[in-house]
């Protein structure tokens, strides 16, 4: 299965000197539909990368033929500030919901497109992580045995192919916001590799040295009173920032002035830091969140049968709590990296919460994503067994307080703040 839209690059990056069998992926592995993945004869059918290189993670998937009929599915999550290779989860079988699934919790909420990859890159850029996590001491994903086949032969890139690779899943870079933004997380994410990726040759990228582990929440972006000469189109562009970051529960501003041009940060400096309390990163991450409950009438088992509904035709991630499961719908796109207020946060378009008591809370963060929702909800099959009995405006968000809690009934826990 070959993973493809209208929006992925239509060429395949090879990079490959291998003869035309190996490029395909063949082994001389016996096997057939009942060996185990080790003992199994495979050859290549496609893969996937996403471009989603700048936010810190990648997502891979491969999918493998065996002799004898039977396919093998692979999907791959690297962690590129932390973790590197994170997890492998493998699936035998012809495509169906169950892989839908896993694809959607891994992919689902990253704004990422699919870049169709050749067997030779797919290789290459998983001995890199797995290189990574063995030079800094980390834990590669246990089940090996599913995966080890995949470095029997070594894969190698040109510079010029790494170079078209990293152009790939890093995206398109438009605008300056993107690069300053970029380019601090990557930095505060101690992901030097990333943050070069956006600036010019002698930027120094280990000003952050001492923070580890550190959220990059918000980020303020105003330009300087600082004009410089020469023709407008090749001015550079000097910018203040104002970032929020969190290192272990602990908050505190940073003010950096930047220097762009021609979309490379050309000159980069560190002003000072200021402590910032939890009450008040809270205000100043603070969203207004509207909310919309529903009534739901349907029996648990017919609930379990239509969970692909919210996960897959509404594009969420669920995860399951005490009193309830979550769906949260995340944007399409990183857009919300291209501006000049950037929140971590806004990538999300909204989050509804079905609990064991009969309710459906939608929740959004703008008039706009909320009546999307609801629009979605009323144009779906599930929207017969649904009933609107309120809709709420409420200064501070309270949707994961509301999950956290001992309450039922979402109406009864805001009712005392109304």
């Amino acid at each position: 299965m070959k993973k493809q839209t209208s929006d992925h690059p239509d060429k395949l990056i090879n990079g490959s000197g291998e003869p035309e069998a190996a490029q395909h992926g063949f082994t001389l592995l016996e096997g057939g539909l009942c060996s185990s993945i080790p003992d199994s004869k495979k050859r290549f059918a496609s893969a996937y990368v996403t471009n989603t290189r700048l936010m810190g993670v990648l997502a891979l998937y491969a999918h493998w033929t065996v002799a004898g009929g039977g396919d093998i599915h692979q999907f791959f999550y690297i962690d590129c500030e932390e973790t590197g290779l994170e997890s492998c989860k493998v699936y035998r079988g012809d495509w169906n919901m169950e892989m839908q699934m896993a694809e959607q919790a891994l992919v689902g909420g990253l704004g990422a497109q699919k870049i169709p990859i050749t067997v030779n890159v797919f290789r290459w850029i998983l001995q890199q992580w797995r290189d990574f996590n063995i030079e800094h001491g980390l834990p590669l994903p246990r089940n090996k045995s599913d995966y080890e086949f995949i470095f029997d032969k070594t894969a190698k890139l040109s510079a010029s192919e790494q170079a078209e690779l990293m152009d790939q899943i890093c995206g398109a870079i438009t605008s300056d916001y993107q690069v300053v933004n970029y380019f601090l997380m990557r930095c505060f994410g101690q992901d030097h590799e990333g943050a070069a990726y956006v600036a010019a040759e002698d930027v120094p990228l280990d000003i952050f040295s001492n923070y580890h582990r550190t959220t990059f929440c918000k980020n303020i972006i105003d330009p300087s009173d600082r004009r410089f000469a020469g023709p407008p189109e090749k001015r550079p562009h000097e910018y203040i920032c104002e970032s929020l970051v969190e290192t272990d529960g602990i908050y505190e501003t940073i003010i950096t002035r930047i220097i762009v041009m021609d979309l490379k940060v050309v000159d980069f400096e560190y002003c000072n830091k200021a402590p910032v309390t939890q009450t008040e990163a809270a205000i100043l991450l603070r969203k207004t969140e509207y909310a919309t409950v529903y009534e739901f009438f349907m029996e648990d088992e017919d609930i379990e049968e239509n969970l692909g509904e919210f996960v897959l035709n509404m594009n969420t991630v669920m995860t399951r709590h005490p009193n309830g499961r979550l769906f949260m719908a995340f944007k399409p796109t990183n857009a919300h990296v291209d501006e000049r207020v950037f929140m971590l946060s806004n990538d999300v378009k909204g989050v509804y919460f079905l609990s064991d008591y009969g309710q459906l809370i939608v929740c959004a963060y703008s008039p706009e994503d909320i009546l999307e929702l609801e629009e979605d909800l009323a144009a779906g099959p599930l929207s017969p067994f649904l009933i609107i009995t309120g809709k709420y405006e409420l200064l501070n968000p309270v949707l994961f307080e509301f999950i956290n809690s001992d309450y039922t009934d979402f109406q009864a826990f805001i009712s005392p703040v109304e």
